[in-house]
């Protein structure tokens, strides 16, 4: 079988949601046996990088690099500098390895990988996965990409508040792969933390960024500390600053459980390599985040046959449904919802359920790779 080189731009070799999702897609588009070779190119060595030469995939490295909004003239310089040293090297890579399409899995790599396709005449596809507003910048990356991905509908709306022709975005949802997340009985960091088998943990897993909102779950679990029918209710962050940028946040965070005195009742985890152990130490898993373009670690914790509770906010309001599948909440609600899972026996039962089919009906990686497939096909 002849097959088509897929040159994806990643511009970072850390593990997050964007990469795994790349991830999942790369394996979907494989299981398919789909007549795509592959070339991942990322900015150096890292977790992705080492994962990914594991499990067999192409992996070369490339300048590529995160890319903040500019603050300043020299911000601006320095960002264009960079793009304009990066773009021949990958314009180089597309013509060595004879690339039919370019996927940039961001915003951030498509600065780079939508001026190469232009440069090369190869189809640019721009993947984007959030809903940071962008401003004029977003019609200059759309002229630059032959077709825009959103991971959600909210992504999509986004992109065309800010300009972007709805006509050249594409919305497919990221999918996962429930195999992958299959729900467990035991887990090593439940027994490590020494949770009681009695106890209740609710639990945040993600980043430790600001848009996660973090503090809004350690506001609603002070007040299930001060309720006497959840008493066994615990809690914990799990994640940690990937980027070492978000100090401050992070000492905030910690000084929210000090000050309602959750000590003995809280713990934070640093990011675990193994996210399935993450998710079964859990009774719950909450995401407080309102600004989430689309909520990869709600789609696993339903897999793997948790409650969760999100807010009833773009991403999220895609995925779940309400009282059937997961709970939808304003965030001035959220303490209520979580007394709610652990004190109503028949509603948890009936979410877990339904949790696991939902995904497995709704958001299968399959159905996400053959998506991409045809939009790779038009493209090509």
């Amino acid at each position: 079988m002849v097959k088509d080189t897929v040159l994806y731009l990643n511009h970072s070799a850390q593990m997050s949601g964007a990469e795994a999702s790349l991830r999942s897609l790369l394996w979907g588009l494989r299981r398919a046996d789909a007549p795509i070779d592959p070339l991942v190119a990322l900015p150096g060595e890292g977790p992705l990088t080492s994962l990914l030469r594991d499990e067999g995939w192409s992996v070369t490295l490339a300048p590529l690099r995160r890319l903040h909004r500019p603050r300043g003239l020299i911000d601006t310089m320095g960002a264009l500098l960079h793009v304009l040293q990066t773009s021949p090297h990958i314009c180089r890579l597309v013509q060595g390895a004879n690339a039919k399409i370019i996927h940039s899995n961001s915003t951030t790599a498509h600065v780079v990988g939508g001026l190469a396709g232009e440069k090369t005449g190869k189809p640019a596809l721009w993947h984007c996965r959030d809903m940071v507003s962008l401003a004029k910048i977003a019609t200059q990356l759309a002229g630059k990409a032959t077709k825009v991905v959103a991971i959600s509908e909210c992504v999509a709306d986004s992109l065309e508040r800010d300009g972007v022709p709805r006509d050249k975005i594409r919305v497919i949802l990221n999918g996962i792969d429930p195999d992958d997340w299959k729900p467990r009985e035991f887990s090593v960091m439940r027994e490590l933390l020494a949770i009681p088998d009695d106890a209740f943990l609710f639990g945040v897993i993600g980043q430790l960024v600001p848009w996660k909102n973090h503090r809004l779950f350690i506001e609603a679990a002070a007040k299930l500390a001060e309720d006497e029918g959840c008493a066994n209710a615990r809690f914990v962050i799990i994640g940690g600053d990937l980027w070492g940028e978000q100090g401050a946040y992070v000492k905030e965070l910690r000084e929210e459980v000090r000050k309602h005195e959750l000590a003995g009742r809280f713990n934070f985890v640093p990011n675990q390599s193994d996210a399935g152990d993450a998710i079964a130490a859990l009774d719950c898993l909450v995401h407080p985040a309102l600004d989430e373009p689309f909520g990869r670690v709600v789609m696993e914790g339903m897999a793997m046959s948790k409650p969760v509770i999100a807010m009833n906010h773009n991403g999220p309001k895609e995925i779940i449904r309400h009282e059937e599948d997961g709970l939808l909440v304003e965030p001035e609600n959220l303490a209520e919802a979580m007394k709610r899972v652990i004190q109503d026996n028949e509603l948890r039962k009936h979410l877990i359920r339904n949790t696991r089919p939902s995904v497995e009906n709704r958001f299968h990686i399959a159905d996400h790779a053959n998506k991409m497939l045809e939009l790779y096909n038009e493209l090509g």
